[in-house]
């Protein structure tokens, strides 16, 4: 079966050719030709958004060509799924802008920002008693500073909460699923809050650490109970909320407010 992607663009040669700049065509949503366009830029993530103009999806150019499409792909059902469900969610995921000194705070953690320049070629950033220190190359334009910015601090989250979250899914697993757990991974993603493989491997969007404890515990619930069912069956469902009653509250918290956890 043909991917999104591969089905809205055109085969291309086997010689490997350097991605366009900027790619525009229409993608057909509850029957609606929706705008859609995708550009590639000097930037570390990958992000869609929907809004009046359509959809906006901006790729990080240094990517092999096969991320790209896979991250395209992934980016444009995500956005098609939205429309479909909610067609009023025509908003965009914002990006955080970072200011030197101001305070973010992450769930019940709070982090001061400090932001350095320097002349060498490579930015990076790292995390010293609560404070998230980037160290930014000098000569970047702002929408490539901000990208870089958010980059930066979603991998120092990462890194920072990743042993609190697996001990946690490791410690629900075991009281309520006792499954096989392979790996648990954090990363910036705007198109899930979690995810589980067949094979057992769970993905947590970073952006659910703004997210209260409960509402927390609720999506890695979601995901372990797709170890037992690999769909969103009745039984899944049932299976959910026998270990969490309440989730649909949780559920409720993520639509209302999800749209202000970002970075």
């Amino acid at each position: 079966m043909l991917s999104l992607f591969e089905n809205l663009f055109p085969a291309v040669s086997s010689k490997e050719q350097d991605p366009p700049i900027q790619q525009n065509f229409e993608l057909e949503v509850n029957g609606d030709a929706v705008p859609v366009r995708i550009l590639f830029e000097p930037r570390f993530n990958n992000r869609a958004s929907v809004n009046k103009n359509g959809i906006i999806i901006r790729i990080a150019g240094r990517q092999s060509k096969e991320e790209q499409r896979k991250h395209i792909d992934n980016l444009l059902k995500w956005a098609k799924e939205k429309l479909n469900d909610k067609p009023e969610l025509l908003e965009n995921l914002q990006q955080r802008r970072y200011v030197n000194g101001e305070i973010l705070k992450v769930g019940q953690y709070d982090f001061s920002i400090s932001i350095h320049y320097h002349d060498l070629p490579k930015s990076s950033a790292r995390i010293f008693k609560n404070n998230i220190v980037l160290s930014l190359s000098k000569g970047l334009s702002k929408e490539v500073e901000e990208s870089t910015c958010s980059y930066l601090v979603s991998k120092c989250l990462c890194k920072f909460f990743l042993p609190s979250v697996t001990e946690r899914i490791h410690e629900l697993n075991g009281r309520f699923f006792k499954k096989q757990v392979n790996s648990v991974k954090l990363k910036y993603a705007s198109s899930f809050w979690g995810h589980c493989s067949h094979s057992g491997n769970i993905v947590i969007s970073v952006r659910l650490m703004f997210a209260p404890p409960a509402v927390i515990d609720y999506v890695y619930i979601h995901e372990l109970a797709h170890l037992v069912h690999h769909d969103h069956s009745a039984a899944f469902w049932k299976l959910v909320e026998q270990m969490m009653f309440d989730y649909r509250k949780a559920e409720k918290h993520l639509k209302e407010n999800g749209g202000k956890y970002y970075l």
